[in-house]
């Protein structure tokens, strides 16, 4: 879980860009837990206040968590495809971090010299969170999320 508070942190880091493909559904069927978000322009707008951030900052922010009952239940092959998009759409890892039964790899995307996209890719032995935004947002902005201790209602994004 403290993986999945890392990614929610750092999700409103700078971005906005190519959209990747997260259609995890085989690995979805396996976890005994799963937290599955997409969050659309709409949906932004209407947390953008509550989340201190400037209307149009993030457009989409895509999260995949899963928790499974036994490690080996997923693979890096099943972040192939993932990486693979990355790599092909001029996506830059710049932390790539491998310890027993952990890694961790964070990519980021630039347009015109600015932020466009991030990418985080966090697995343990029995977790896999994959977390992707698009948008902009500034590092002071990013601060202030991040220092905030905001537990928004997302019961109002089904409608």
């Amino acid at each position: 879980m403290k993986t999945l508070t890392l990614v929610l942190a750092l999700a409103m880091a700078p971005v906005w860009a190519q959209k990747l493909d997260f259609n995890f559904d085989n690995l979805a069927a396996k976890a005994k837990e799963k937290a599955e978000i997409d969050i659309q322009p709409d949906q932004i707008e209407k947390m953008a206040g509550d989340l201190h951030l400037p209307i149009g900052a993030v457009s989409s922010v895509v999260l995949r968590h899963y928790e499974f009952d036994q490690p080996g239940q997923f693979s890096d092959a099943d972040l192939a495809k993932l990486r693979k998009q990355a790599a092909d759409g001029g996506w830059t890892r710049f932390l790539n971090v491998k310890e027993k039964n952990e890694s961790t790899e964070i990519y980021s995307l630039s347009q015109g010299g600015k932020p466009a996209g991030f990418l985080l890719i966090a697995a343990e032995a029995k977790e896999l969170t994959v977390a992707y935004v698009m948008g902009s947002i500034s590092v002071a902005q990013l601060q202030t999320v991040v220092a905030s201790t905001i537990q928004y209602d997302m019961k109002g994004l089904e409608k």
